[in-house]
This record gives C-alpha cells, structure tokens and sequence, in this order.
C-alpha cells in the first residue's frame, strides 16, 4: 500500500491503482479548497483517505491498532451490514476519535456496484471519472464536518451541495421535491439513515432544505457550520432566522423551501 500527503491529507492507494489514484487525488485537491472556500471549513489535524478495494481491507487498514481487536470481535455482526452496503455505496466515510477516515471506490468497482438507489436521486449523465470525484468530495465532505455532529439531514444535504460546487452544475433531480411535502414526511430531525428505500427521501429533504437556506440565507449556513449544536440550539438558530415561533420549525421550513424552488 502506498501512502502519500496531498495538502495535509494522508492518501493510501495499491500500487496497482496509480491510475484511479490520480483521478482520486485531484479531487482531494480541489475538494479541500472548495470546502474552505464556500463555507469555511477547516482541515482535520488527522484526515486519511483509502481508495478501497474492499470493505473488509478498508476497515482494518483504516483502524486504529487499539481498535482492531474490538473489530475483530464484533466481526460477524459487522460483516452484514458491510457487505449489503457495499453493494450500493461508492463512498464511506468514518471516524475513531479525532482520526477522520474516508475510502473510495475506483472507477473499475463503482460500475460494478448497484446504482439503482442513486437513480431515484441524481441526475443522470455524469461520466464514471465525475462520479468518483464526486464521491470523493461528498466524503470529504463528512469527514470535514464530523466535529460538528451534524444533523444527517443537514450533513447529508451539504455533503451533496458540495458536489454540485464541485461541478458547477446541478446533480440531484428536480422532482425529489415531491419529498418536502410536510402533509406525508415525519419531522426531518427524527429521521434517520436506515434501509435503501429510506434514504432517497431523507437525501432528497436534507438536500433541498440545505440548498434553501444557503440560497436564501447563506450567512446563516455558516454561522451553522461554525460551531457545534445542540438539536435545541439549532432548532432556534433557525426559527429565529425565519422568523418562526420556537420549537419544531422543521414543516414550516421545507414548506418556505417549497414554495422557493417551484
């Protein structure tokens, strides 16, 4: 395994893969930069990105020596989960302590995984080489926000904002707004990643709404991605921005970003 510092980054690769190595490299590059740029993120001390091969190779080489042992031992109910996801998933992104971890799939095993799920999300059209960099920014993406403990609906929307800054176009399709409407969703603050069919619509939600306040409020976007909140304090950041009552403001906003992108 080869190992080398991209701004900071450290980047593991096989030597056999130098050539999606590249491709995986570039976009740590500009992935950094835009994510200092737009909303002021600043780099991990301990940020570590695998092109994986495998979920297995990937979650050992990835884990710190103290933590293998507990890996080991929790194996076979790791080991489901990991090989279910793997099917879908181009990009992991994970965390022990203050070590960020994010692995990427190269080209040759992304066309292989099932992209059904994203279908239902993204716009189709981009090349195999785009999906890749992209993944390697939403990851990052993550990885550069994991101090914060984020919502997911608020990690999972800017992790894709962050692929269309990549970009410079739009990659998630104009009729999941169908999933902002308040009258069929639970509260988006009680949602959580859980089966495939689950996360199209926390996806789609966290997307809109996140792409909505950076819109319409962009300020307000980064004073969020400033420090770390509570569920509370973040409830009524957000009421008091829109001039909503306090205490779930949760309809009344994706309502506002309804009627926003219609």
């Amino acid at each position: 395994m080869l190992n080398e510092d991209i701004k900071g980054i450290t980047f593991y690769y096989p030597e056999q893969e130098a050539e999606s190595a590249g491709l995986i490299r570039s976009a740590i590059v500009r992935s950094a930069d835009l994510l200092m740029y737009h909303w002021n993120l600043p780099q991990p001390a301990d940020c570590r990105v695998y092109l994986m091969t495998s979920w297995r190779s990937f979650l050992f080489a990835s884990a710190p020596w103290y933590v293998q042992p507990y890996l080991v031992t929790a194996y076979p109910f790791i080991a489901h989960k990991a090989s279910v996801t793997w099917q879908y998933a181009g990009g992991w992104a994970l965390r022990y302590g203050k070590r960020y971890i994010v692995g990427v799939k190269p080209p040759r095993l992304l066309e292989s995984s099932n992209q059904a799920p994203g279908e239902l999300i993204y716009i189709p059209g981009r090349s195999l080489n785009e999906k890749v960099e992209t993944i390697t920014c939403h990851e990052l993406t993550h990885a550069y926000t994991f101090h914060l403990k984020l919502p997911v609906w608020l990690s999972e929307g800017l992790a894709m904002r962050a692929m269309e800054h990549y970009l410079g176009r739009n990659v998630i399709r104009e009729d999941t707004l169908r999933y902002l409407d308040a009258a069929m969703n639970e509260p988006i603050d009680q949602l959580r990643l859980g089966s495939v069919d689950g996360w199209v619509p926390l996806y789609s939600r966290g997307y809109w709404l996140t792409r909505y306040i950076e819109e319409s409020n962009p300020d307000l976007l980064l004073e969020l991605l400033s420090w770390r909140r509570t569920t509370v304090e973040m409830e009524n950041t957000l009421s008091a921005a829109y001039g909503i009552e306090p205490g779930s403001p949760w309809s009344i906003l994706e309502d506002k970003a309804r009627h926003h992108f219609v």
